[in-house]
């Protein structure tokens, strides 16, 4: 097309087409011709020199014709994507073509696709090309270049030109074909060397290659083309695989020296297909390991080692002796068959095998002489051999092949030596003159009509009654009739042995019989019946068509019934047969009518005999129950054995208790006064059973009690009725009465009664016991400090004060604490009285002493000083109680008794002075009560007062703003008091002090439970450094304390457990403690440790807490 043509397309022209531009015009320029092929190829060239070919398929074939042929102006050809092959001469003769592309896709390049094209040097092949067709670039630089690189030019696995190379030539491994004509015309090489890897030659490969005088093609070759080795005139023998299916014409062609030819054993070229004479054909097959070699006179001579290949001989007619070298280890398969001119064979000694049919219709042959060694003669191996009159077996036969001497007629005996144990059917069959046979006991299987058509099997037939048995196998009983019992001792039934014997009605089969051949009973009559052992390994299925005329029966043998007794078994009627040693309850003899049972079906079992229970079983609510065997209760174990024990259908064990097999035990939870039946189903192993009722009394338990009397110390003419009983934690629970006529306590030990009665009354007795309670006297000096501990509160704090009051010439020293706002100030009094001082809060009289309120007055030189604070809108009564030896004064306001004397170390009835104070302000009324009680004591007393909002706080009365003050003290001379704190939030504050004294008179061997407590906490703070805030005595027996000690949040610090009487026992560690070691029995000691403890632990801070000591049964 011109340049600046115009090119008009008609309306909706446009919207159906692809444009592909694969050129630019600088790249391709102008388009000087361009034309489609009926290949639908389009070739276009242009002005530049390139051409290229579009389109799709492959390129057809041309013969000087192509558009392309003999142009010189092409310079470069595109193939473009799409076209598959390059045909025939496409670019023949382009002079000056020096580049050419070939995409992807392109499968095959044709014969001289490119000769000629001499300035061509740019070629790119790619891996989808798998053919190049002959003289494809013959004459290009390229292909030049190639050659002078190496005189073998490869593409692709394709060998495409050897045409330079001489002497001796090898292919690589890796070429798969070599190309048409690739050697062509080669005279200079000698010899030619193929890799495995070819598996073709193209047509006219070694064309006029006249130096190789041989070849060796090896195996995988499958295809050999036209003319391959055409006028190879030097070449005088080739080689050829059976691997080559596949031959060319005119191979050979004018190879006029080729005298030998070798093909393979199973190749199935011919001379025909070769092109030449069969004359030249020296060796049919040649084997890798033997080779075979065929003289003009007939003789075969094979020659190497290991086994002979199958059918290498077959049907040589000019064979006419036969000679096996040493080495060849087998004979194969149809070796020499149909050789009918062979009349002579020598078989070496390292031969094992004779194939089958190798000398099958040798008619020529009359005897042959068989190794030692051989060890099976194959099927049809000597089959019509005719003309053989003797052969020898050796001993080393182990089998001799079906037919293997079939139909040799002129064989009249045969020894069939030790060691044959199978002779194959027919293997003898029609050797019309075999009269003598031999036959060793070795031989355990002969198969069908193995000597059919001898006379030796005629004279056999009549010699046994038409039964012929030989070593152990019955192999022929055509001619028997009527019942045949088989003798004992025969092991096989031959093929067909009683074939078609319709007279036979019944025939018995010895358990020795464990093979029956093929069609051993076929075509018998339907009345007969083969029976067979019931024990017999043979099955129906091994008489194959006649199965059903099967039967396998027993041999049964009686066994009377007995009856079973409780020491010895009986058993039912019963046959056992004597074969296979099975059971049945009927006389069947029929193996698949009789139904087998065990033995032990047949066993009438001992039953259980178990004793009558004749005593009740007695046992108590909640108490382990002695364990009881029930295995006892069986009367006859040495004839049942263990059995097995369960409550009974219907029957339910007793609540609490459990069968752990045969064995009872438990403790029942549940009270059966009038008793329960338990029933036990005794279950021997031989499935007889047998029940047995034991009767059960549960009786109700009497219940864990421990009863104590509440309260340390008691006196003479306490009231019994006043006395509270406690139960240990232990106890069962329930409650507890005194129950003694006894009414008011004596001095000394009071034996009391008591009676308990349980929570659980249906299962626990009501019970009584006693205990003993030690009353003091009343007139007894006590020697015994106590303890007081101060509990102080704040915010509008209620605060009460304990006072203790020592005697006998001991000093109390009292120790007030007030806290206002975080702060504590104490205030002290002090009298001093013939050598022993007292500190006292309001007003106290002693020996020689006068007390009076807001003055001191100093007698004897002792001075007595009573304090009292009085704020506003407050007033103070104090209310005063004195009581000595049974007298009382009690004064309101002003109380005043006469004739007052005081002296040192006792104080004496009716002669008692009673100081009142009173102090009374606008709004509140603080009363204060004191009685005291005085037998030759005398008693300090403390108080401690806590207030907020400014409080102060001073020694003896304190009365705040709005808050009212009442201070108790008593003083009692009895042997226990304890002592009990109490708060109160409503701004009302109640102070309670006791003064404990103890008897003396009454011989007390334990330690006092405070002392004990003290000892404890003073322990534990020494040994630990750790401050515990609380001791209880948690639980107690005769000779046992247990001490618990716990913190301010009440976890348990550790636990003592000591002897009331020493103190002295173990820590939780079990460590020794000893506690009068760490205390001096002084209660003020303990309380100056606690209160500093308390003070270290809680700071300045209001104390929340009592440090007062309880015991727990008294909580």
């Amino acid at each position: 097309m011109a340049a600046g043509t115009l090119l008009y397309f008609p309306t909706d022209t446009l919207q159906n087409i692809s444009w592909g531009i694969t050129a630019s015009a600088e790249e391709t320029g102008a388009v000087t011709w361009t034309k489609t092929e009926g290949d639908n190829l389009t070739w276009t060239l242009y002005d530049n020199g390139t051409l290229t070919i579009s389109g799709s398929g492959a390129m057809k074939d041309y013969s000087y014709d192509s558009p392309a042929y003999g142009n010189s102006k092409i310079k470069k050809v595109v193939i473009e994507n799409g076209v598959t092959s390059i045909g025939y001469y496409a670019f023949d003769s382009c002079s000056n073509l020096a580049s050419i592309e070939i995409p992807e896709g392109v499968t095959s390049i044709g014969n001289s696709a490119f000769k000629d094209c001499r300035r061509l040097t740019n070629i790119t092949i790619p891996g989808s090309v798998t053919s190049i067709g002959y003289h494809a670039f013959s004459y290009t630089l390229w292909l030049t270049n190639k050659q002078n690189e190496s005189p073998l030019v490869i593409v692709n696995g394709i060998l495409i030109d050897g045409t330079v190379c001489s002497g001796e030539v090898t292919i690589p491994d890796g070429v798969t074909s070599i190309g048409d004509y690739a050697f062509s015309g080669c005279s200079r090489m000698t010899s030619i060397n193929i890799p495995k890897s070819v598996t073709s030659i193209g047509n006219g490969a070694f064309s006029i290659c006249t130096g190789l005088t041989s070849i060796n093609i090896p195996e995988n070759v499958t295809s050999i083309g036209n003319g391959a080795f055409q006028r190879c005139s030097n070449l005088a023998s080739i080689n050829i695989p059976k691997s080559v299916t596949s031959i060319g014409s005119n191979v050979f062609h004018d190879c006029t020296a080729l005298t030998e030819v070798l093909l393979e054993g199973g190749s199935k070229l011919t001379s025909e297909n070769l092109g030449v004479n069969e004359s030249i054909i020296r060796t049919r097959w040649n084997e890798d390991n033997l080779t075979w070699t065929l003289t003009a006179d007939g003789t075969m001579t094979i020659s190497g080692s290991g086994a002979m290949k199958d059918i290498p001989a077959y049907n040589k007619s000019n064979i006419k002796k036969v000679v096996i070298q040493n080495g060849v280890t087998s004979i194969g398969k149809y070796a020499f068959s149909n050789c009918s001119s062979l009349t002579d064979i020598t078989i070496p000694d390292g031969v094992t095998s004779i194939g089958n049919g190798a000398f099958r219709h040798c008619s020529g042959l009359t005897s042959i002489t068989i190794p030692e060694g051989v060890k099976s003669i194959g099927a049809f191996a000597f089959f019509e051999c005719a003309g053989l009159t003797s052969i020898t077996i050796p001993k080393s036969v182990t089998s001799i092949g079906v037919g293997a001497f079939d139909s040799c007629t002129g064989l009249t005996g045969i020894n069939i030596p030790e060691g044959v144990k199978s002779i194959g059917a027919f293997a003898f069959s029609e050797c019309t003159n075999l009269t003598d046979i031999t036959i060793s006991n070795s031989v355990t299987s002969i198969g069908e009509s193995a000597f059919s058509g001898t006379p030796w099997l005629t004279n056999k037939r009549q010699e046994n009654n038409s039964l012929v048995i030989v070593s152990g196998i019955l192999i022929d009983g055509r001619t028997c009739s009527g019942e045949v019992t088989i003798p004992d001792g025969v092991i096989s039934i031959g093929n067909n042995a009683f074939q078609n014997c319709t007279g036979l009605t019944s025939i018995k089969i010895p358990k020795s019989v464990t093979n029956i051949g093929e069609f051993a009973f076929s075509g018998c009559g339907d009345s007969l019946e083969i029976t067979v052992p019931c024990d017999s390994t043979l099955t129906k299925n091994a008489f194959g068509d006649a199965s059903e005329k099967v039967k396998h029966r027993h041999s049964l043998i009686k066994t009377d019934a007995k009856d079973e007794t409780y020491t010895e078994a009986g058993n039912v009627e019963y046959w056992t047969c004597e074969n296979c040693k099975k059971h049945f309850l009927s006389d069947e003899t029929d193996a698949e009518a009789a139904k087998e049972v065990e033995l032990s079906a047949t066993v009438k079992p001992v039953p259980v005999q178990v004793a009558t229970a004749t005593t009740q079983i007695k046992c108590v609510y909640g108490q382990d129950m002695d364990e009881i065997n029930l295995q006892d209760y069986v009367k006859n174990a040495d004839a049942v054995g263990e059995v097995s024990v369960k409550v009974a259908t219907g029957s339910t064990m007793l609540d609490g208790m459990q069968l752990d097999g045969s064995k009872l035990s438990g403790k029942p939870t549940k009270v059966y006064t009038n008793g329960k039946d338990v029933t036990f189903t005794f279950t021997a192993k031989n499935g007889n059973t047998a029940d047995l009722t034991l009767h059960f009394l549960v009786a109700k338990a009497d219940p864990t009690v421990k009863v104590t009397v509440d309260g340390d110390s008691h006196t003479e003419g306490d009231l019994v009725e006043k006395l509270g009983l406690s139960i240990s934690k232990d106890s069962t629970k329930g409650a507890a009465k005194i129950v003694s006529e006894l009414k008011a306590l004596a001095a000394g030990k009071n034996t009391l009664a008591w009676e308990f009665t349980p929570e659980d009354s249906e299962n626990y007795n009501v019970v009584t016991g006693t205990v003993v309670v030690n009353a003091q006297t009343t007139t007894t000096t006590t020697t015994t400090t106590t303890a007081t501990t101060t509990t102080t509160t704040t915010n509008e704090t209620t605060s009460t004060t304990k006072e203790t009051t020592a005697t006998s010439g001991t000093t109390a020293t009292t120790k007030a604490t007030t806290a206002i706002s975080g702060m504590t100030s104490a205030t002290k009094a002090t009298t001093a009285t013939s050598g022993t001082t007292a500190t006292t809060e309001e007003t106290t009289t002693t020996n020689e002493t006068t007390a009076t309120t807001e003055e001191t007055t100093t007698i004897n030189e002792t001075s007595a000083t009573t304090e009292e604070t009085t704020t506003n809108e407050t007033t103070a009564t104090t209310e005063g109680t004195t009581t000595t030896n049974g007298t009382t004064a009690t004064a309101e306001e002003t109380t005043t008794t006469s004739e007052t004397s005081a002296t040192t170390g006792e104080t004496t009835t009716n002669e008692t002075t009673a100081t009142t104070e009173e102090t009374t302000t606008n709004e509140t009324i603080a009363t204060t009560e004191e009685t005291t009680t005085t037998n030759k004591t005398t008693a300090a007393t403390e108080a401690s007062t806590v207030t907020t909002n400014e409080t102060t706080a001073a020694t003896g009365e304190t009365t705040t703003n709005e808050t009212t003050v009442a201070t108790k003290a008593t003083t009692s001379a009895t042997q226990t008091t304890t002592i009990t704190s109490t708060s109160n939030t409503e701004s009302t504050a109640a102070t309670s002090a006791t003064t404990i004294t103890t008897a003396a008179t009454t011989s007390v061997t334990n330690i006092a439970d405070d002392d004990l407590c003290s000892w404890a906490l003073n322990d534990y703070l020494k040994k630990t450094g750790v401050i515990a805030v609380n001791a209880e005595i948690t639980a107690r027996s005769e000779n046992a304390y247990e001490i618990t000690l716990t913190d301010l949040n009440g976890n348990v610090l550790d636990v003592y457990t000591v002897d009331p009487k020493t103190g002295t026992g173990t820590d939780s560690s079990n460590a020794e403690v000893n506690l009068p070691q760490t205390g001096n029995n002084s209660m003020t000691n303990w309380l100056l440790c606690v209160g500093a403890a308390l003070f270290m632990a809680f700071g300045f801070g209001a104390v929340k807490a009592s440090g007062v000591f309880k015991r727990k049964e008294d909580e």
